[in-house]
């Protein structure tokens, strides 16, 4: 009965199918059941360590939901801070790392929390608006990390691995006194923290020809980890050259006798960059056809035009020692299986939602906001880093650091010398070529949270992990259930159902935590469900048809497959004098018959 009266206390807000009954004990109304806590054997009663997250797209108020959750912990301690209870009884608590070491510490409810930023744009300093950064009043007094670390076009790089690592290392040092709550819309740091894949390791191995200068924002951000790893004695000269340069600011590509004329030439379609890249197409098809040389299973995988995976795919090759994933011992797979993607926490995570149909007018009003408070003073700034840092601001690789932030690229081509910018003819299309680009970027974290971070979250529940997930709505309105639900959470008691707190549409949008496969496909996976094949019909000597199997039948229905594949039609001169000659030929029947009725010939 104190259960029940506690869940009625606490969420006023659910709504019972019938009264309650004070002599009839109910342990499932509302409540998500213990089934899937983290229990470990041991003499003393052990638990892991507790963390918060909170996810969603850009927009919807992901650090005001974290800062109320923070500032629910000081206040909450700070009004009864004499109270005892069961529940402030100290609990051992397990911190796993990547390394599989654990530690462990005694723990007492959270008195206070952290905020760690989880946003690859807002590590940089300064910029403020075109990242989107939380303000002073903003942090509600509550510590953020992950905020102004690296300066823009400095510190080399903060990738997945590196943002896991200085996570991992502020949280080990944090008492348990003070909660993590990790909160942006880098979900993949997220997920690759809290539920890391067996296959992959955050740690960087020592490369044995280190930059000479780590801070140099052109030093190579990838280099050889160890020496080549063998390779058949007749592997073709041109591609042995490519692969001993592909990862340096000049890789040798094939068909060049001297070493200038192999080398990419920097400029606005190939810029300077810490990861060099190219947009020729001969290149591109050269870097393709070396990965598919070394490492078949993951070319399959890749367009030959998606120059940058396919370079990745070039060094995780070498990473590994020249063996793919697919290719590992059967041992060794199964020993990855059985590893998983385990909860290193135990996790409370808080999505917060509003649909793209309502959110897309509110990021539209962000913009222009944006614009009112600097962003084109901003891209000026910027401008000036990319002309200090790659010697131009048009030789700048857009898909890098700080270059990447939504807004830099759309005004790239706005002359900002002008007395008013605004008022230039441009400015109106490059303005809503952001809106737009903000939209997909909000549509693209949705579907990463559907796609990745919550089959993650599955997989982590069916190896034995405490993983809660709520959708709540933006504003106060998500702020009461958070916190409530948060409270219940921090003091091991059982939690309401997902499904049926915070945003109506919670159970449709959580529905795939309970069904499916509850493991996430791994390298191997992947290789298999992104497969790729080049269509010989449709391709050409120096351009090859890439179609990915999902869409093969599609392709072998489509009219261009169907002319290619007509043996007169392949070749598309003939085919064009074919098409010519019979209209000539129409065209003299129709003047022959047209004499025979005495009608005047037509000229020409």
């Amino acid at each position: 009965m104190r259960t029940t009266i506690r869940y009625l206390s606490l969420f006023p807000y659910l709504k019972l199918s019938r009264p309650a009954d004070p002599g009839r004990h109910i342990p499932k109304l509302k409540t998500q059941s213990l089934h899937r806590r983290f229990v470990m054997s041991s003499s003393a009663p052990r638990a892991m360590r507790d963390i918060v997250a909170v996810i969603g797209t850009t927009g919807v108020g992901k650090s005001q939901l974290a800062v109320s959750l923070a500032q629910s912990l000081t206040a909450s301690s700070t009004s009864s801070p004499s109270s005892s209870s069961s529940t402030d009884k100290p609990r051992t608590v397990i911190s796993i790392s990547t390394s599989e070491d654990t530690s462990t510490q005694t723990n007492s409810t959270p008195k206070r929390g952290l905020v760690l930023s989880a946003d690859s744009m807002q590590l940089y300093k300064g910029l403020d608006v075109i990242t989107n950064k939380v303000t002073g009043e903003e942090m509600g007094g509550i510590e953020h990390w992950g905020l102004d670390i690296v300066s823009p076009g400095q510190g080399g790089s903060w990738e997945v691995g590196k943002w896991c690592n200085e996570a991992d290392q502020k949280v080990s040092t944090l008492s348990t006194e003070t909660l993590p709550i990790i909160c942006g819309g880098t979900h993949y740091f997220i997920q690759h923290y809290l539920f890391p894949p067996p296959e992959l390791s955050f740690d960087r191995a020592t490369t044995t020809n280190p930059p000479t200068r780590p801070s140099d924002p052109l030093s190579v951000r990838w280099t050889p980890p160890h020496p080549l790893p063998a390779l058949p004695d007749n592997f073709d000269p041109d591609l042995l050259k490519l692969l001993d340069t592909f990862w340096t600011p000049d890789p040798m590509w094939p068909g060049s006798t001297n070493p200038k004329d192999g080398k990419a030439q920097a400029g606005p379609s190939n810029p300077k960059s810490s990861r060099p890249t190219t947009t020729e197409d001969d290149q591109l098809l050269a870097l393709h056809s070396l990965l598919l040389t070394v490492d078949e299973k993951e070319a399959g995988r890749w367009h030959w035009r998606d120059g940058r995976k396919v370079r990745r795919g070039l060094e995780r090759w070498w990473e590994r020692g020249g063996s793919g994933q697919a290719g590992k011992a059967e041992g060794e797979q199964e020993e990855v299986v059985s590893k998983g993607r385990r909860a290193r926490f135990r996790t409370l995570i808080f999505w917060v939602y509003e649909p793209l149909e309502t959110l897309r007018p509110r990021l539209d009003k962000r913009v222009d906001k944006m614009v009112e408070n600097g962003l084109l003073r901003e891209i000026a700034e910027l401008r000036g880093i990319a002309k200090e840092v790659y010697g131009s601001a048009d030789a700048v690789d857009h898909t890098e650091g700080i270059f990447q932030s939504i807004g830099y690229k759309e005004f790239a081509a706005l002359d900002l010398n002008q007395s008013h910018p605004q008022s230039d003819p441009l400015f109106p299309a490059m303005l809503d070529r952001t809106k737009l680009s903000t939209h997909q970027y909000a549509k693209s974290q949705l579907k990463w949270i559907k796609k990745q971070l919550l089959p993650a979250v599955r997989e982590a529940r069916a190896l034995g992990g405490e993983v809660e997930v709520y959708v709540v709505p933006g504003g106060e309105v998500g702020v009461k259930p958070a916190v409530d639900i948060l409270q219940s959470f921090l003091d091991g008691e059982d939690v309401p159902l997902a499904k049926e707190i915070g945003h109506p549409d919670a159970g449709e949008l959580l529905a795939c935590l309970e069904e499916g496969e509850s493991k996430v496909p791994d390298t191997a996976d992947r290789q298999n469900i992104n497969a790729r094949k080049n269509c010989e019909a449709c391709s050409t000597p120096d351009r090859p048809y890439s179609v990915s199997l999902k869409e093969w039948d599609l392709h072998i229905k489509s009219k261009i497959h169907k002319r290619n594949v007509n043996p007169v039609k392949r070749d598309k001169e003939a085919w064009i004098a074919l098409q010519r000659a019979k209209g000539e030929e129409k065209r003299t029947e129709r003047e022959r018959l047209k004499g025979d009725l005495g009608v005047a010939p037509s000229e020409g």
